[in-house]
């Protein structure tokens, strides 16, 4: 019965229930962890793992995979090493699913070697573990790296999906490679019968606006065989941007806007546009527009782990219960560098 309230997405039932189970074994546990991060809830995903060990039960494979899913999200390194230990100590099997969960998280959690050294160690390599090892690569700015694993994985025969090919172009724009984008691009129906999604289309546009090739990014849209959203045009907009292409920005933004996808992040790039071509009748104008329309710009957020556990901090948030010890402080620091000739700390301590 759990299993089918999470099925039915019912989450909290499924819990109820669970709670009121006079036994629990490893697959009722792993059923509502796999449930937890399944559907985003990383920390009761933990907190469930975490219960099933204090009432004395293993965890299973289902319930491993489920947690170590968790820790990738939630950038929980200490408790995914810890995890796979577990995994080493009890002789489980390195298989694809395992093995790739160990990869992912290693790779969210940026340990970017750890993930590689299990990758070497799995016997079944699958579609899913390289395209995890070209993500991880790419994301680590080892993009040459990420090239040379699609490389292998063609030889090996294993066919690309459409998450690789995200991956993969997205190492090509890092690196600038252009043509090299453009052929995998092609290659993606001629050799693999995938047909490209926009999210194909935006890392193609991304590629190619970083290159300064402005104009042939707005051909590849316009040429587009779906519609294109905000990150397609986000992508361009972001070139505008650095090229100082201010009109062709300008009317980006009116096609974001008439197709309702002009949240904050657009305004702000064409605000900073503006400032950078020193039109700042234009840039406040485009502030009044954002007042007036309530348009808000989302605060930074950083997260760290502490002790294990995942702590987030947004800009401008107060709710720490010491945030006048922590002001104090860091006012302390302040003071400290100032001696030393460094003025740049508390540039914006009064948005605190």
């Amino acid at each position: 019965m759990v299993n089918g309230y999470v099925k039915g997405g019912q989450i909290g039932f499924a819990r109820e229930l669970f709670d009121e189970m006079p036994e629990r074994n490893a697959v009722s546990w792993s059923t509502m962890i796999t449930a937890y991060a399944g559907v985003g809830m990383f920390t009761e995903a933990l907190d469930a793992f975490n219960e099933m060990q204090v009432a004395g039960v293993e965890p299973n494979h289902a319930g491993v995979v489920g947690a170590l899913c968790a820790c990738g999200f939630l950038g929980s390194l200490d408790q995914g090493k810890w995890i796979h230990t577990f995994v080493e100590r009890n002789g489980m099997e390195l298989d694809r699913i395992l093995g790739t969960a160990l990869i992912d998280m290693y790779a969210k959690c940026g340990c970017i070697d750890n993930a590689d050294q299990v990758f070497e160690e799995m016997i079944e390599k699958d579609v899913f573990a390289y395209t995890a090892m070209i993500s991880g690569f790419s994301n680590h700015g080892q993009s040459e790296k990420a090239i040379e694993m699609f490389a292998r994985m063609e030889e090996e025969g294993v066919k690309p999906n459409e998450v690789t090919f995200i991956c993969i172009l997205s190492a090509c724009g890092r690196l600038g490679l252009v043509e090299l984008g453009k052929h995998l691009f092609e290659s993606m129906g001629r050799v693999y019968g995938i047909e490209p999604g926009v999210e194909h289309y935006g890392c193609l546009v991304d590629l190619l606006s970083r290159a300064g090739l402005i104009d042939e990014a707005q051909s590849l849209i316009r040429e587009m065989r779906i519609e294109p959203d905000s990150y397609v045009l986000g992508a361009l907009l972001n070139a505008c941007r650095v090229h100082g292409e201010v009109e062709v920005g300008k009317d980006i933004v009116e096609s974001l806007v008439e197709m309702g996808l002009d949240h904050s992040g657009v305004h702000v790039l064409l605000s900073n546009m503006y400032a950078s071509s020193f039109r700042w009748e234009d840039v406040r104008k485009v502030r009044r527009e954002m007042d007036e329309n309530k348009v808000r710009k989302l605060p930074g957020c950083s997260m760290i782990e502490v002790d294990g556990v995942a702590c987030e901090f947004v800009a401008g948030d107060q709710s720490h219960p010491c945030m006048d010890k922590i002001i104090l402080t860091v006012k302390s620091m302040d003071k400290q560098l100032k001696s030393f000739g460094d003025d740049n700390c508390l540039n914006h301590l009064s948005n605190l």
